[in-house]
């Protein structure tokens, strides 16, 4: 070989050994690349109401603590009200390049579905599921990466076991307040769940032709119930404020709203009740729960860092490695259920586990067992079984 032909031979050689390393350094699923010590992924978050304290512990524990801990940086949309709101925000992640979004908002999923599979941006329901009809339509498109939140069975025996506990507590006058009953699903289901308790106990529930909440008769209680939410006439809270002051009431049971909706009635019209309600462990539940007298007394609630799996799914999905977490090829489905705090000491304990952005819930070190370019040996499998351990004992354990 000619003197010409070596250097020749050797500039090529050196020529494509430079491609290849510009090219593993542009790769977007390698652990070098985008999220771990690389660029920052970009995630957007859907938000159904900036001011909500669920919403706020949620963004406490992204902001103050995986963003912290992982490369990633968050923008999150307005309050969204609308379909057109929730379309406007997804368009605008969309333009900013975000890589993957994590949806508090259930405006129109599946068309938020569709608009992020056309951008090749990632999807995810971060506290809340699909109907069986929407998860079907959306279960094997390879941009919607799945959804963690109740079930709704889990809905229906959250219901069941907050009628339960008062019945057996010797409890005889209900109020109970179902929500937007039977229209939204959940609050419907939470209902369900009451209705069953007090037919056990050998009430007789009629239903309403119209589909309407029925009424209760027998068995030695007295239950009235109340429907819908607050508009700008203020009769809900009139209608509240008399039902709470009916002679005799003991417990108030709620499918939607509590603390948000009834607890300034209650201190002011009978400040002995006992409310029992579905929310999370927020600033405004600890207030309620240490007032004198309580505003509250049993709760089934979110803790902040509930959302963390689904952040590790989306986290996975971004870096190549949605296989991880597909359910036999398909988006998840998995269901998480609430903690449930009755009495101020009960929730107080509860209330800071769930919210200590130092030492989470959900840690990092948690969290990297089930991401895969941190544990190659994570799968689908590891996954669900870490998000079904999601009661106050489970996540105990991992602090052990």
């Amino acid at each position: 070989m000619t003197k010409h032909m070596l250097k020749r031979s050797m500039f090529l050689l050196l020529s494509l050994l430079l491609v290849a390393g510009i090219l593993a350094g542009c790769s977007g699923n390698s652990e070098a690349g985008e999220g771990a010590g690389g660029k920052k992924i970009k995630l957007g978050v859907l938000i159904y109401d900036a001011t909500d304290s669920e919403v706020v512990a949620f963004k406490n524990y992204y902001e103050k603590y995986i963003s912290k801990n992982y490369n990633v940086e968050f923008t999150y949309s307005d309050t969204i009200n609308t379909a057109e709101q929730e379309k406007a925000a997804i368009e605008n992640f969309i333009s900013q390049r975000i890589k993957g979004i994590i949806s508090f908002s259930d405006q129109d999923r599946l068309a938020s579905i569709a608009m992020c599979e056309e951008a090749q941006v990632y999807y995810a329901v971060g506290a809340g599921t699909l109907s069986d009809e929407q998860y079907e339509q959306v279960k094997d498109n390879k941009y919607y990466v799945g959804s963690i939140g109740p079930s709704l069975d889990n809905e229906e025996q959250v219901g069941y076991d907050m009628a339960k506990y008062y019945i057996g507590a010797g409890a005889k006058n209900f109020l109970l307040y179902t929500g937007g009953y039977p229209f939204v699903s959940m609050h419907k289901k939470r209902t369900d769940g009451m209705i069953k308790a007090f037919q056990e106990a050998g009430v007789t529930y009629t239903e309403d032709s119209n589909g309407n909440i029925g009424t209760f008769s027998g068995g030695g209680f007295t239950i009235d119930t109340m429907t819908g939410f607050p508009d700008d006439s203020g009769a809900f809270y009139g209608t509240a404020g008399q039902k709470l002051g009916a002679a005799n009431l003991e417990v108030v049971i709620t499918a939607a709203l509590g603390v948000e909706l009834f607890g300034t009635s209650i201190s002011q019209t009978n400040p002995n009740l006992k409310l029992a309600t579905v929310s999370s462990f927020t600033d405004a539940y600890k207030s309620a729960f240490n007032a004198e007298p309580p505003q509250a007394d049993y709760l089934a609630g979110k803790f902040a860092s509930s959302i963390g799996p689904i952040f590790a799914a989306v986290y996975n999905a971004v870096n190549g490695d949605i296989d991880s977490v597909r359910d036999n090829g398909q988006a998840f489905r998995l269901a998480q259920g609430y903690w449930t705090a009755i009495g101020k000491e009960h929730f107080n304990e509860m209330f800071e586990l769930s919210n200590n952005v130092e030492t989470p819930a959900y840690s990092k070190k948690d969290l990297d067992t089930v991401i895969k370019a941190t544990n190659g040996d994570t799968d689908f499998e590891s996954f669900k079984q870490f998000v079904e351990a999601y009661t106050y004992e489970d996540i105990q354990k991992l602090h052990q």
